[in-house]
């Protein structure tokens, strides 16, 4: 062979085997950038859940040693409110309180609410009594069917398991129940478990009652419900005569009550991670095991995307306050 083919043999060879190792770097550095991007967004998952975890260790401790009292959990000035209103966290965390008592019980529900309920979230009105009659036999302890119900016949036609005649251990169960599980508009966003409970908690308290909850009163409105959150922002209220100007209709006045229960539902979520959870806590002082009860602890696809991130408000400064500040449970 020639001396210049064997000099351009050498030369093409020599191309290719540096094209070959760029290429196989550039792979190699492609691989390595996402496995370094993979290990910090682990990681950052990782420092989120530590955040989760040190924000629920700080609430359940509140919960076990602060009283909770008409404003909320704690005195005055130190107080956190049993509304559902958003909290900063131990760090980029975000947690909301809600008192079980100012949910809809779904274990024992006042119908006519759960009813206006259920129109306000969009199913139709010859729909609500059915899901009613189908609700209460689920969770009866018999296996007689309502007029509209359903008892493990209809759910094994339709190939579900059947009720477990009992009481439901979390809101979640819903989406199990012939004639809930076939209303979308209810699982949009988990839009009716913001208003649902199953706590072993009696009475409403209108203190703590989200805005829909407020305006399926006898008689509200959206207008009133409003009216009323604006009238317990300022001071927070003790009785039904506070609220017979603003509701058309006859309140119950067993019904209502208008200081928090020892059940709390906690929901912490992060603008880090798409999902969310929520637990039920259970106060038990009396028991020697713990002095507290979580109910449930759900991972659920709802954020609560709140607004104005940077203008909520920090979990208050643990400190002492004086005794008889305020009214407690």
């Amino acid at each position: 062979m020639a001396p210049n083919a064997q000099r351009g043999f050498v030369l093409v060879a020599t191309l290719w085997i540096l094209a070959v190792i760029t290429i196989a770097a550039s792979y190699f550095a492609e691989r390595v950038s996402h496995s370094i991007e993979l290990a910090r967004q682990k990681q950052e998952v990782t420092d989120q859940l530590v955040e989760f975890a040190n924000t629920r260790a700080d609430l359940l401790y509140r919960l076990g040693t602060v009283p909770i009292t008409v404003n909320g959990l704690g005195r005055q000035p130190v107080v956190i409110a049993l509304d559902d209103r958003p909290y900063l966290g131990s760090g980029d965390d975000i947690v909301r309180l809600q008192d079980n008592r100012g949910l809809l019980n779904v274990n024992y529900p006042e119908q006519n609410m759960m009813a206006r309920l259920l129109g306000q979230l969009g199913v139709p009105i010859e729909k609500r009594d059915a899901m009613i009659d189908t609700l209460l036999d689920y969770t009866d302890s018999d296996d007689l069917r309502r007029l509209n119900g359903a008892e493990a016949s209809e759910y094994a036609a339709l190939g579900l398991p059947p009720p477990p005649n009992d009481w439901l251990a979390s809101p979640y169960q819903l989406r199990n129940i012939i004639g809930w599980r076939d209303q979308p508009q209810l699982w949009e966003n988990e839009r009716l478990l913001q208003f649902v409970t199953t706590s072993r908690v009696i009475y409403f308290n209108p203190n703590t009652a989200p805005p829909e909850l407020l305006a399926s009163l006898p008689g509200s409105t959206r207008e009133a419900a409003a009216a009323i959150v604006k009238m317990r922002n300022e001071k927070p209220l003790y009785f039904t005569g506070q609220l017979a100007g603003l509701t058309a209709g006859m309140l119950n006045s067993e019904f209502l009550y208008f200081f928090p229960s020892d059940s709390i539902r906690v929901t912490q979520q992060s603008k880090k991670l798409p999902w969310a959870v929520q637990y039920s806590v259970t106060l038990t002082p009396r028991l020697e095991s713990a002095p507290w009860r979580v109910d449930y602890y759900v991972k659920t696809a709802v954020t609560y995307p709140p607004e104005n991130v940077d203008k909520i408000q920090k979990l208050p400064a643990q400190t002492s306050t004086p005794s008889g500040a305020d009214e407690t449970l």
